[in-house]
């Protein structure tokens, strides 16, 4: 009979166990929003501008479906193949804001008290929807691929880009999620920690550096870009050149700083280094005013101050941050090649094929190697510098030395001060007279004393008649 209520007792136990691994209520429904809100926003917005498209210019709703699975692979980067021609080439800012709202979501789901099994569920929410999506518009691009000229994407690169997307924009919420926690409790090293700040500045400068780059030679270009936002030739085509622009800015940034580093960046014939240029056909979108129309400048040289400036930032920053010069150029050189690797990936990203247009690339070896270099030998100067001048010893001090006081000053001061003046005190003088003066002389008067001291006791003092003068009364 106990082995009996023993093994129910068990059993009982497992259950609960099992009902308590599980999320609750509340869990499930934030454990969906991560799965499906960037994404569910991503189907929604597809879709309002699929049929926006497709009805402004009085075409039928049969490609709907098709355009709205297009539209899912191109902001996750994944080539496709319309009408025969392939596009590979997929604006990059669509896919930073979609980062950017998959490292929001997971941030505001976990926080540094967030048990670790919520964690993993958090981070296998946002990947398992984004997938699930992929799969359904797979399925659609391929019976839509018998209506429309689109055709379905390899499964394999479709899924591989969507989860690589949203991989790193999920750990990126979780890491600033959660970073406390990862440094406090997992004990993570010093020398991590130190990195971030200069890593996060170092990406910081080379982006403003491209872009100011890209400003510049827009500018520089206006006419040309003007000349191709008029070839929309109605308000509407027009509109659409400038979105594109707008869309494909990050792409051109890309390679605006790969030619800063020294690398080189393409557009089917046509090149762009700092030393030679080759022309070629390129599509009427405005952005790509920013392209040199003749040979290369030596003026060009000055774009060098991007990496070169990143890299002394970045030796300053490891420099302030490591107590001795073996630990600064080891942080100096672990930047660069995070940084440099970061920059071969986003040239990688930011190509592709452009169809009768050709390959859209950036020299993405010597893009990631030269940024690695510069940073490296840059920083590592600039690091020595400051570990050096923090070494120094500081000159000593010299105590001022007083200025010569002129021989009269210091006779002057040297003389003892003169003694105040005794306050003149007049004190009632005790006076006896012995005689009159005679009746028939005037008497004289004698003038008042005044008695001078230095002291302050009171003076007596008598006055004794002249001899002959005994009567008389006193006065």
């Amino acid at each position: 009979m106990s082995d009996l209520l023993n093994r129910d007792t068990r059993r009982a136990a497992a259950r609960t166990a099992r009902v308590g691994t599980g999320p609750t209520p509340d869990q499930s429904r934030m454990l969906a929003a991560v799965a499906f809100k960037t994404s569910g926003l991503i189907v929604v917005i597809a879709t309002t501008l699929a049929l926006v498209t497709l009805v402004s210019v009085n075409s039928d709703l049969t490609g709907t479906l098709g355009a709205i699975a297009g539209s899912w692979f191109a902001v996750h980067l994944v080539p496709l193949t319309i009408g025969g021609t392939s596009l590979g080439v997929a604006p990059l800012l669509p896919t930073l804001i979609i980062g950017w709202s998959v490292a929001r979501t997971v941030h505001r789901a976990v926080d540094a008290e967030t048990d670790r099994r919520v964690v993993r569920w958090v981070f296998a929410a946002s990947m398992a929807g984004p997938l699930a999506v992929t799969a359904i518009a797979l399925a659609v691009a391929k019976d839509a691929s018998t209506v429309i000229g689109l055709s379905s994407p390899n499964a394999l690169v479709a899924f591989s880009w969507v989860a690589g997307v949203h991989a790193a924009a999920s750990g990126t919420g979780l890491i600033l999620a959660r970073w406390d926690s990862l440094v406090i409790r997992r004990g993570l090293p010093e020398w991590v920690r130190a990195l971030v700040a200069p890593f996060v500045r170092a990406i910081s400068i080379l982006a403003a550096g491209g872009a100011a780059v890209v400003l510049l030679s827009l500018l520089a270009s206006w006419e040309t870009a003007g000349a191709l936002v008029e070839s929309g030739r109605d308000v509407l085509g027009m509109l659409g050149l400038t979105v594109l622009s707008v869309l494909y800015l990050p792409n051109v940034i890309v390679g605006a700083l790969a030619v800063a580093t020294g690398s080189s960046a393409g557009f089917g014939d046509a090149s762009v280094s700092l030393f030679s240029t080759t022309g070629g056909p390129l599509p009427p979108l405005p952005i790509l005013a920013v392209l040199p129309e003749g040979a290369a400048q030596t003026i060009w040289v000055v774009m060098l101050v991007v990496p070169i400036g990143a890299g002394l930032l970045l030796g300053r920053d490891c420099a302030i941050r490591s107590v001795d010069i073996q630990v600064a150029l080891s942080s100096v050189w672990a930047v660069a090649a995070v940084t440099g690797g970061l920059a071969a990936l986003l040239g990688y990203a930011a190509g592709g094929n452009l169809g009768t247009f050709g390959t859209v690339e950036v020299t993405v070896w010597s893009f990631g190697l030269l940024t690695f270099a510069w940073l490296g030998v840059v920083g590592s100067a600039s690091a020595a510098v400051v570990m050096w001048r923090r070494a120094a010893p500081e000159p000593a001090r010299e105590e001022p030395q007083p200025a010569p006081i002129p021989a009269a000053e210091l006779a002057i001061e040297a003389a003892p001060a003169e003694p105040e003046r005794a306050e003149e005190v007049e004190d009632v003088v005790e006076a006896e007279v012995v005689d009159e003066p005679p009746a028939d002389e005037p008497p004289t008067e004698e003038p008042d004393a005044t008695v001078e001291t230095d002291t302050d006791e009171p003076l007596d003092a008598e006055i004794v008649a002249p001899p002959g003068d005994q009567d008389g009364p006193a006065r």
